[in-house]
Parts: C-alpha cells; structure tokens; sequence
C-alpha cells in the first residue's frame, strides 16, 4: 500500500510539474519582424515554434516572410536561443510576458497594427520594433498604456546600446528599468 501511494504522489508529482513547465513555457513571448533577417521567418515557421503570423494563416509565403510573428519562448526553446544569441543588437523584435493563451496574445498585437496620424492617414505600426516601441512608450498616456499593454505584464526591450531595459505599468505610469530576469528566465 505505502509503495502504491508513493508512486501515485510520484504520478501527481510528475503531472504537476509537467503542468508548471507548460504554463512557463506559454509565459515569455517574442514579437518578431521576419523582415529583419531571413532566419526569422524559416525559424518561426518551424514545426516546432508555434508561431502565428499577425498577417493571418492564408496570407502568401512571399508576406509571411516579412510579416510580423508572435512565437511562445519556452525556457528550451530553439527559437528562443537564436534570438538572443544572433537577433541581439540587430533589432529582431521585442519580448513581452503575458499568461493568456497563444491566441489572445496574437490578437491583441493584431490589433496594434494600425495606428492612425493627426491627418487621418492610417499606417502600418510597427511597435514590435524594439527602437519604435521604446520611443513610443514615454510618450503613451495612461490609456494608451492600457490598450499597448492589454494583456502583457511588461515588455523587454532592446536599447541602442545592446543592453535590456523592462518596461512595465506601475499604477497608470510606465517604469522603465533595469530587467528582474527572475520574472523573465525560469
């Protein structure tokens, strides 16, 4: 009986732990501009990634080579490695932490896409670049930090000089500092 019920703990153990390692691997994001580097695009496209075109499943491969993709960074992720290793200081994209679901965090950078000028014009936005966004972001009003943020609890930035830089909302105002990689690396 004791043996029967260790290996009962040993089974619910072992399910919880897979439980915690597939919410953590959901929880780090990458946003990423396939159009800065041809091994972005064959990377995030790989079987394995998961990712999602924010152009949609049925635009030609010819866009989604340059369209933006979010791409679920789990602690062993391949995809993951080669953004910090060569996407760094190349201006690959941004990072950002979220615990909804792949779908809701597509969707909402989808609907980031667009911004529209004081003259009406409506453009491409391009805040997955990580130079657009951290020049974007000090100038946000409260609001606007709501509807960048959504549903991420902060985004890691690339800065000009190489290093990272957190940004997140603290009680309606953006705090930009230095990265708590605890929050960021399991």
């Amino acid at each position: 009986m004791a043996g029967s019920k260790r290996t009962i703990n040993g089974v619910i153990a072992r399910a919880l732990a897979r439980t915690r390692a597939d919410a953590a691997a959901t929880r780090v994001w990458a946003v990423v501009d396939a159009a800065r580097d041809p091994r972005i695009g064959a990377a995030v496209r790989h079987a394995n990634s998961r990712g999602v075109c924010l152009y949609g499943d049925d635009v030609p491969n010819e866009l989604a080579s340059a369209a933006p993709w979010v791409v679920p960074m789990p602690p062993d992720s391949t995809f993951g490695a080669l953004f910090a290793s060569t996407g760094r200081g190349h201006a690959w994209g941004i990072v950002t932490r979220s615990d909804a679901p792949r779908e809701a965090v597509a969707q909402h950078f989808t609907t980031l896409l667009r911004a529209q000028l004081p003259d009406g014009r409506v453009v491409l936005f391009r805040f997955y670049d990580p130079r657009v966004l951290r020049a974007y972001l000090p100038t946000c009003t409260p609001d606007e930090l709501a509807q960048i943020f959504g549903p991420c609890a902060g985004f890691l930035l690339e800065q000009a000089d190489g290093g990272q830089r957190e940004y997140v909302v603290e009680q309606g105002a953006l705090v930009v500092r230095e990265p708590r990689w605890d929050l960021w690396i399991d």
